[in-house]
């Protein structure tokens, strides 16, 4: 950022001399110093098109990088403390891209006891029961995948709550702690 602001100064500079000795050229009637007026007007505008250049390159670089989708194992990594171990593997995700927009991160993953206690201890999570018959389908924002009814006929859920603002994360276990849903929504 500071090579761009350099360039930038550089141009004004260039480009306020090159006013200072288009008056002086005019009012003396010298044309050296009109042609060197010229010269470094033409090198402020070059220099000052090649700051601005540079700038949109390295803005898209960085809007490009921060829209850029992760995969399941970074997700998993962000939402857990931690890369899946090698009884974990992601089937499926849905990043939460823009948090206005998406609602939340949902994933969906194998694993095995081990690593879902890992995942329990590190927050305070409440625990109960969900039958299947309280299974709530109709919500538009789940992505198509995310089917608890494939975990049987009840799962554990487990909930935690970041804070008073809407922040949770919701673990949907089956009952052999070998498969997870979960659902991430961050306010």
């Amino acid at each position: 950022m500071q090579f761009i602001i350099s360039l930038g100064i550089i141009a004004l500079f260039l480009f306020i001399a090159s006013i200072v000795f288009f008056f002086i050229a005019i009012s003396r009637k010298k044309m050296p110093l009109f042609y060197l007026a010229l010269i470094l007007s033409f090198l402020g505008v070059g220099t000052g098109l090649y700051a601005g250049y540079v700038f949109i390159q390295k803005s898209y670089t960085r809007i490009s990088d921060s829209l850029k989708q992760r995969t399941g194992d970074e997700i998993y990594a962000a939402l857990f403390d931690g890369k899946p171990n090698k009884c974990t593997v992601v089937l499926e995700k849905q990043d939460q891209v823009l948090p206005v927009i998406d609602v939340a991160i949902y994933l969906h993953f194998k694993t095995c006891e081990a690593e879902l206690n890992r995942i329990l201890k590190q927050q305070h999570y409440e625990m109960s029961l969900l039958e299947k018959y309280d299974f709530d389908t109709s919500s538009t924002t789940e992505p198509d995948w995310f089917e608890l009814s494939k975990m049987g006929d009840s799962v554990y859920v487990y909930t935690y709550k970041r804070n008073d603002f809407g922040s949770y994360q919701t673990l949907f276990v089956s009952k052999k702690k070998d498969e997870v849903y979960c659902m991430d929504v961050t306010n």
